[in-house]
């Protein structure tokens, strides 16, 4: 019996022996594959810290942050009025930003219209505009935010849409009124619609990109209705350019690396036992498969070394696809197999590509109307052809080759073919931001003039 014994406990030393040295063997060859990783990232010159991308500090004279949050709030703090029955916003900001949505998707009532006019008069709406203004003109930009906890996001990040909302709604209504002010609050909106530059958060960056196409709406609207000034024309158009910029995209991404994934897998067990329950379990997940996934990840060290490499592999390599020129193939997520924590963390950076590229076909179209728009001021008719405009510069993003371009009776229709790189003659999405394919980034001046030509 002592015999049997020993023989069992000699197989099961030498179980666990060899179990031993298959672990320190996987935690080695994981943790070679992290370092790999790592010197990858360092031989391109990415960002190797979390200081290296988090916006330096700004004295608060020279800190427009400061002054759109106090718009924001100046907002905010006056009450909606309750007039409408089922009425959810509670503070001016919210109410004004949801009529100014209406009016830019051209789908006000008339009555709304009539408030939204009204509103937009008050002494406070005003007031905050012009703080809003003021800001514009401050060298820097930097809104206080936690930095060391990797999944909070900015909190201000909504009014700031919102105030971008309420510019462009004022400037659509001066435009109405024929009012000179509507140039000078598109000028204001695009300026500030450029807030967020500095953050490296891709949510934040997502913001900044459909204020940007927010404003190049509204400066497309107005045009139908009242030219810019050469001058004008000009200013706007070196906004323009100076937003027509990968490196906050690029930035973003950085940061996510570094401020939320770095953040993660250096987390103590403790603190990674709560975060990964919060990441990973979801109504959809069974309790005790959940529990023995966390169990699994936060566990074996082989799997979460293997993960942190993959983690930041997909992004670095995300990070050179935001820049290289636009294909179908970037529209396909990424199978990142058995790295359940990197598919949780990373983001649809495929989906941010297009979010951006969109945001650039924006400003370019805008820019390249705002020219065909002073040559009809100086020649009396639009361009047969873009070649008046430097290819290169107004290229569309989707495809690098000029946008598309026709005259038309009433004016032009510019556009970009968008992310399915199909001439679909013109013809505009239909529901934002569902539609997939089928629809061209579209400029119509004058709006609705004609119908969109067959594909």
């Amino acid at each position: 019996m002592k015999k049997r014994t020993a023989k069992v406990l000699t197989v099961l030393a030498v179980i666990i022996g060899v179990m031993g040295v298959i672990y320190v063997v996987a935690v080695a060859v994981s943790a070679a594959k992290l370092r790999r990783v790592y010197a990858q990232l360092e031989k391109a010159s990415r960002p190797m810290t979390a200081a290296d991308v988090i916006p330096p500090v700004a004295a608060d004279s020279e800190n427009a942050a400061l002054l759109y949050k106090s718009a924001a709030l100046l907002l905010k703090a006056q009450p909606a009025p309750l007039n409408e029955k089922d009425q959810k916003e509670r503070d001016l900001l919210s109410y004004i930003s949801k009529l100014g949505v209406s009016l830019a998707n051209g789908i006000i009532e008339p009555n709304d219209l009539g408030e939204l006019e009204n509103l937009l008069q008050q002494n406070v709406v005003s007031q905050a505009l012009a703080i809003v203004q003021q800001g514009t003109s401050r060298p820097q930009c930097r809104f206080e935010r936690d930095y060391t906890n990797g999944l909070q996001t900015n909190p201000v990040l909504l009014d700031l849409k919102g105030v971008a909302q309420v510019l462009g709604a004022k400037a659509r209504i001066e435009a109405r009124a024929g009012r000179p002010a509507a140039w000078d609050l598109a000028q204001t909106q695009l300026r500030f619609s450029d807030a967020l530059r500095g953050d490296p958060s891709i949510i934040s960056q997502l913001v900044r990109f459909n204020m940007i196409r927010l404003s190049c709406e509204t400066i497309q609207e107005i045009s139908r209705i009242s030219m810019p000034g050469r001058q004008q024309a000009d200013d706007i158009s070196k906004i323009l350019v100076s937003l027509d910029d990968v490196r906050p995209a690029v930035l973003a991404i950085d940061g996510e690396r570094l401020l939320v994934g770095e953040w993660f897998f250096g987390l103590p067990a403790s603190q990674l036992w709560a975060t990964l329950q919060e990441i990973l379990c979801d109504d959809s997940t069974p309790g005790l498969s959940c529990y023995w996934v966390l169990y699994h990840r936060a566990t074996f060290a082989p799997n979460f070394l293997a993960d942190h490499a993959a983690y930041l592999k997909t992004l670095y390599e995300n990070a050179d696809m935001i820049v290289r020129p636009y294909s179908p193939a970037d529209r396909k997520e990424p199978d990142l197999g058995r790295h359940k924590l990197t598919n949780k963390l990373v983001p649809a950076i495929w989906r941010i590509k297009e979010f951006y590229l969109e945001m650039i076909s924006q400003i370019r179209m805008t820019r390249a109307g705002l020219i065909l728009l002073q040559y009809k001021k100086d020649q009396g008719a639009f361009p047969p052809t873009l070649d008046i405009l430097d290819a290169r510069e107004f290229a569309d993003p989707f495809m690098d080759k000029p946008l598309q371009y026709r005259v038309e009776p009433e004016g032009f229709v510019l556009y970009s073919v968008g992310p399915d790189q199909e001439d679909n003659g013109g013809n505009p999405r239909q529901s934002r931001p569902w539609q997939k394919t089928g629809f061209d980034i579209v400029w119509r001046f004058p709006a609705g003039a004609t119908t969109p030509a067959a594909k």
